[in-house]
């Protein structure tokens, strides 16, 4: 048994370092682009952001937003996103909810930007366990469960765990219960839904006008 261990004992040193050198090959190759985004991320943080002399948010921009006027208008509101005063320390939900005098928010295209990056999971963790919730949630049983559903079930999972508390501890909003068994708690999903076929129902159309020619 020894002398057969010693004989496989090269086979295996082989794997192992072949292992290794792909394993530093795939990182060399990922990290500098997730460094990259990391840094810039930071540009973003609340220290940075009230800075009247900051680093530039285009480079951060440009990795989700390809709309020359809407760049505009982010590179415009960072800019002047330190002119307002704002509670210490400053907060995004603060800055979502800004109103100026005209009952608008200057922020706004701003605001939408820092959503999208400081959701970016920093790694598989976060995605790979949102999976199994999902497979938990949407079961064989359940299997014609729609995605809008399935994602209104993990939001509600996933916001009682961020404030601590579970289905039969936590306190519906008044508004809420007011708008169960109305109604009012199927207006949106209605209104998309008509939306939704009133698009099919025009496109039908069109091809239909489109194959007579």
């Amino acid at each position: 048994m020894k002398e057969a261990r010693f004989r496989d004992e090269p086979e295996i040193r082989k794997r192992c370092i072949e292992f290794i050198v792909g394993l530093v090959k795939e990182l060399q190759h990922r990290l500098p682009y997730y460094v990259k985004v990391l840094r810039l991320m930071s540009t973003m943080s609340v220290n940075e952001c009230l800075q009247p002399i900051k680093p530039g948010i285009l480079d951060l921009a440009k990795m989700f937003e390809q709309n020359d006027e809407v760049l505009t208008r982010i590179d415009f509101q960072w800019k002047k996103l330190h002119y307002t005063v704002w509670k210490k320390p400053m907060i995004l939900l603060e800055v979502a909810d800004y109103k100026d005098a005209t009952g608008e928010n200057p922020y706004s295209d701003i605001c939408e930007l820092a959503l999208t990056v400081l959701s970016l999971p920093h790694s598989n963790a976060d995605v790979e366990r949102l999976f199994s919730h999902m497979n938990i949630v949407k079961t064989k049983l359940r299997n014609r469960m729609n995605n809008e559903t399935l994602t209104a079930v993990l939001v509600v999972k996933y916001g009682l765990h961020k404030v601590g508390k579970c289905c039969h501890n936590y306190t519906l909003p008044a508004d809420v219960l007011k708008k169960i068994g109305t109604l009012e708690a199927y207006k949106k999903y209605t209104t998309s839904q008509e939306a939704s076929t009133s698009t099919s129902d025009s496109t039908a159309v069109e091809d239909w006008d489109l194959s007579e020619f």
